[in-house]
């Protein structure tokens, strides 16, 4: 009997320059086996659709899934509570991964060889393998047992539960993978359960590999500048989340994580040499659209 397909959700939004080469790396990390992959393709003014389009044509395993809004969050929910539980459902194992991401050789096997080995854990995050500091990322990363949302797996019997028990991302929140990865610690119950890390086993044997950014080109200063300011506010949002979370459970989860932003007056900046500017920036925009 041939092994199950591995099903991988694939979060895309205006990724031209990059979706096909992250399903090239899919199809290649696994020569031979079978694989289902939905490109979750939201809010796209570019060709990333003509493109999963055209990808599908000569590789049927491909499909998109087209969604207006534009909001990594909205995606996710969209494929946890719609498209696995109509097109892929029972599936034993699922791979979240982002566009513009490529997957290193053996990374879904090595993740699904882990989560089989150990039933505890409800996912398993894969290792950045590319950047100048990737080896120290991996060290960090192997230290904080988190989640990163280029490349990670969820047991099957998790997504279940996500599912059943209605839990959806905020809208508008930085830092997905820093959320579903509480709550995979968590074990769905903040109110009740302390953070435990064995629910997560971080997978040296899985990576993944991104475009870095470089001082020569002016664009990725730009680029470096916008996300340093997302994740100063993807910091002070779980400031403000997260002792919601602890007192109700995930019932606290708002439709939009700017329902919370009223209370960003009562947070303070703190020094944090370079990113100090940032995170005053991100701070009076969350203040800012608060006042509106």
């Amino acid at each position: 009997m041939s092994a199950p397909a591995f099903t991988v959700v694939v979060f895309a939004h205006n990724e031209e320059r990059h979706i096909a080469a992250c399903l090239d790396s899919i199809l290649a990390a696994e020569p031979g086996h079978a694989f289902d992959i939905y490109v979750m393709a939201n809010g796209c003014a570019d060709r990333t659709e003509e493109i999963v389009v055209q990808y599908g044509r000569r590789h049927p395993e491909v499909h998109l899934v087209r969604i207006a809004l534009g909001d990594k969050c909205n995606a996710w929910n969209v494929g946890v509570h719609e498209t696995m539980p109509r097109l892929c459902a029972g599936r034993d194992i699922y791979f979240f991964m982002d566009g513009d991401a490529r997957a290193v050789t053996g990374s879904f096997s090595a993740m699904d060889r882990a989560l089989r080995a150990q039933p505890h854990a409800h996912a398993a995050a894969a290792m950045p393998a590319s950047g100048r500091n990737a080896a120290r990322a991996r060290k960090d990363f192997l230290r904080r047992s988190g989640l990163h949302g280029n490349l990670y797996a969820l047991r099957g019997s998790f997504v279940e539960l996500l599912h059943a028990r209605s839990v959806r991302m905020p809208l508008n929140l930085e830092g997905d993978d820093g959320l579903v990865g509480a709550l995979v610690k968590w074990d769905l119950l903040p109110d009740c359960n302390e953070a435990d890390d064995q629910r997560i086993v971080s997978c040296e044997d899985a990576a993944f590999e991104f475009e870095s950014l470089s001082p020569l080109r002016p664009r990725d200063w730009l680029a470096f500048w916008g996300r340093a300011i997302r994740y100063g506010r993807r910091r002070y949002e779980f400031e403000l989340l997260n002792p919601e979370l602890k007192r109700r459970g995930v019932s606290a989860l708002p439709a939009d994580i700017r329902q919370l932003y009223p209370r960003s007056t009562a947070l303070r900046l703190r020094w944090q040499g370079i990113y100090t500017l940032t995170n005053w920036i991100a701070l009076r925009q969350m203040q800012k659209f608060a006042k509106n």
